[in-house]
């Protein structure tokens, strides 16, 4: 690794504690929320994985930022009792590359600090399943990341030529792959993505990145997405949701590759994004082809978790629904949602009961089509020109902790705004057959995964 990071980091140690269980350990020392933690058995506490190591055994010296020091003691199975408020406590690592497909920078201006952040910390993508390029990683992160099994990462791959990953991610992308290449030797894991642009890095690009892929067992998943781009950049105009031939040809590069990990290992291993087979007008996989779905909140397997779950339940919605009034309920969502609804909605309701509305994000213009990224404005006109006459139901993802939309909305605005009878919804089956009234078991997702809005 010729160019070795040395981090502009990092803020000084502070766990903050946002809550401590009663009798337990912590709360037996006097620890309380608000306290402060600079040091676990003599080390600096810099994130959750420092305490996770540290804290593994029966006894454990904490330092808080006043210098006083306490031991913890628990019994076998009994836990510390402390809950922080991050899981980083020394400055989360931002990203230092030039992505050319960087949709945090085709946001506008305007947009709050915290969509903006461009994190690219490996501990996030340990501790949370962020992507990150690993271009930043210094040496010491390296061996940090070996010694206490820092596994699975999730890797930003993108391209594997380098003079493709210069064009698409910077001065540093070698790095990227140096560092992957050690950790892999290391026998510490990663899931992989591959975000895709047409003409640049698809085509005999995708195929040499796979085959590099398929040198490394460690890599126990690829998520293989399209470009998404916004209005607020000059740079592209088109992706592969609007060239359903390129979508068509990518699906049956990746074909071969799927077919062979099956074949060996039971395992797909490639995972094509949902909107690569909405494009192409193709069939989603079954649900034994997404490996339990590793990559789910990536949009890989969402629809065909959906489409599972509403054949379950179709049935017994449509007979349901017959005591309801036209137009009883609207489901508000993005085109690509829609795209998938709409004529399951038709099939069971026919324009009846249910109706889909879907919201064109005029907000972010681009390709962009999800229900996470509407505004409350869109959504807002949408249900205005459409004047629904029963209850609305619209995607509790469109709002964050605070309750806000991303153009800082409430649901209160929204319904002052609108008149319309709107509740939030989380998930689309769920809700309706509740409203419906349908007393219905239905199948848990995968692994406990959320379902589609």
């Amino acid at each position: 690794m010729a160019w070795d990071p040395i981090h502009a980091r990092r803020k000084p140690c502070r766990a903050v504690i946002k809550d401590i269980e009663e009798e337990s350990p912590a709360w037996c020392i006097g620890l309380e929320p608000g306290m402060v933690l600079t040091h676990v058995n003599g080390v600096p506490l810099r994130d959750m994985i420092e305490w996770q190591w540290q804290s593994d055994g029966f006894e454990v010296e904490i330092t808080t930022d006043e210098g006083d020091a306490a031991v913890m003691e628990r019994d076998f199975g009994e836990d510390w009792g402390i809950v922080f408020t991050d899981c980083i406590f020394d400055g989360i690592e931002v990203c230092r590359n030039n992505c050319s497909f960087c949709f945090m920078r085709m946001l506008p201006d305007n947009m709050r600090p915290a969509l903006t952040l461009r994190d690219d910390d490996y501990r996030l993508s340990f501790l949370q399943g962020n992507f990150v390029t690993l271009t930043n990683v210094a040496q010491e992160d390296c061996e940090r990341i070996i010694d206490q099994n820092v596994s699975p990462l999730h890797m930003s791959l993108h391209a594997i030529s380098p003079e493709v990953r210069r064009e698409l991610i910077g001065r540093n992308a070698q790095h990227g792959i140096d560092v992957a290449e050690r950790l892999l030797d290391a026998g510490i894991e990663m899931h992989t993505q591959l975000v895709v642009i047409p003409g640049v890095n698809d085509g005999e690009e995708l195929r040499r990145t796979i085959d590099w892929i398929e040198e490394h067992p460690g890599i126990l998943s690829c998520a293989i997405v399209p470009l998404g781009y916004t209005r607020f950049q000059d740079r592209f105009e088109r992706s592969f949701n609007s060239d359903p031939d390129a979508a068509a040809r990518l699906i049956a590069d990746v074909a071969p590759y799927q077919e062979k990990a099956r074949r060996e290992t039971g395992n797909t291993r490639y995972q094509l994004s949902d909107e690569f087979y909405l494009a192409a007008g193709c069939d989603f996989p079954p649900a034994e082809h997404y490996d339990g779905f590793p990559q789910y909140y990536d949009g890989i397997g969402m629809a065909r978790v959906f489409l599972d779950t509403w054949a379950e339940v179709k049935d017994q919605l449509a007979l349901a629904a017959t005591d309801f009034e036209r137009g009883a309920v609207t489901i508000v969502t993005g085109e690509a949602f829609g795209k998938i609804l709409t004529p399951l909605a038709c099939e069971v309701f026919g324009d009846e009961e249910l109706r889909v509305l879907s919201v064109p994000n005029t907000f972010f213009g681009g390709n962009v089509d999800v229900a996470g990224l509407l505004t409350g404005a869109d959504m807002v006109d949408a249900i205005n020109e459409e004047q629904p006459s029963g209850i609305v139901l619209i995607p509790a993802i469109t709002f964050n902790a605070s309750a806000l939309t991303l153009d800082d909305m409430t649901l209160a605005d929204l319904k002052a705004q609108t008149g319309a009878d709107i509740r939030l919804c989380d998930d689309v089956v769920e809700s309706l057959l509740e409203f419906f009234g349908v007393d219905a078991k239905v199948a848990d997702a995968p692994q406990g995964l959320g379902r589609y809005e």
